[in-house]
């Protein structure tokens, strides 16, 4: 009560400014909120990993009226018979005249398991090669390629980890002598860094300090220009 007699007491100017007052003070920490909660939709939406198909694919679909376009192959490293999603933009609904090819190998179509105008869900075929790339052809326009593409198989003794941020050789770092990784995402703009790889021992060796940063693209090579496979722990690198 002595509260409100007190602001019956006060005169129109100051109460139209103790109102300004509150109204700024209350104002600034909802913005702050807001704010941060833009930011943290935005972070997530700049990429999220995809998830298998659960539908048949749907009926053949018209081609697009845009070439299409590949933004990444996730994951970027693989083995015979694993999944791999190509996510872009213009790829169509199934559009009946249309080719895969992963490492220079086509995907018969049955090993398509989905294809939509943004996302395509395949398995790598038989045959695929070490350094090539999946390639896209949808009717009268002409093949699309996408970064070169990885490829392991049960051979393959390089393992990379991946800790605090940076990119380590858990075994088999003496082999490696330079990295060539992309770097990017629909917010972020596509980035190449080349450098040479420091030996420093087995679980020592770091290949790339990428924080947080999306890959979607990363080659190893000996100190002969020669292409190493290598294998990742799933976990670490949250395929």
């Amino acid at each position: 009560m002595n509260f409100f007699r007190k602001v019956n007491q006060m005169s129109y100017k100051t109460t139209i400014g103790l109102a300004i007052f509150l109204t700024v003070l209350l104002s600034v920490p909802l913005a702050v909120f807001l704010m941060s909660q833009e930011t943290k939709i935005d972070s997530q939406a700049a990429y999220e990993k995809p998830e298998k198909a659960t539908e048949p694919k749907p009926s053949a679909g018209p081609i697009p009226e845009q070439i299409a376009e590949i933004g990444r192959v996730f994951p970027w490293v693989g083995k015979i018979g694993d999944v791999v999603w190509i996510q872009g933009n213009n790829f169509g609904i199934n559009p009946k005249d249309k080719e895969l090819i992963i490492g220079g190998v086509v995907v018969d179509e049955e090993d398509i398991n989905a294809w939509n105008d943004n996302l395509i869900e395949a398995v790598i075929p038989e045959g695929a090669r070490q350094g090539g790339v999946v390639e896209i052809r949808i009717g009268q326009y002409p093949y699309v390629k996408s970064l070169p593409y990885v490829l392991y198989d049960k051979t393959t003794d390089l393992k990379l980890g991946k800790r605090d941020g940076k990119i380590i050789v858990d075994n088999g770092s003496s082999q490696v002598d330079r990295v060539i990784i992309w770097i990017g995402d629909d917010e972020i703009a596509e980035e190449r860094y080349e450098e040479r790889v420091v030996f420093a021992g087995d679980s020592r060796t770091v290949v790339f300090e990428v924080g947080n940063l999306p890959i979607k693209s990363l080659l190893l090579f000996d100190d002969q220009g020669k292409l190493l496979p290598y294998y990742v722990s799933v976990v670490e690198f949250d395929f």
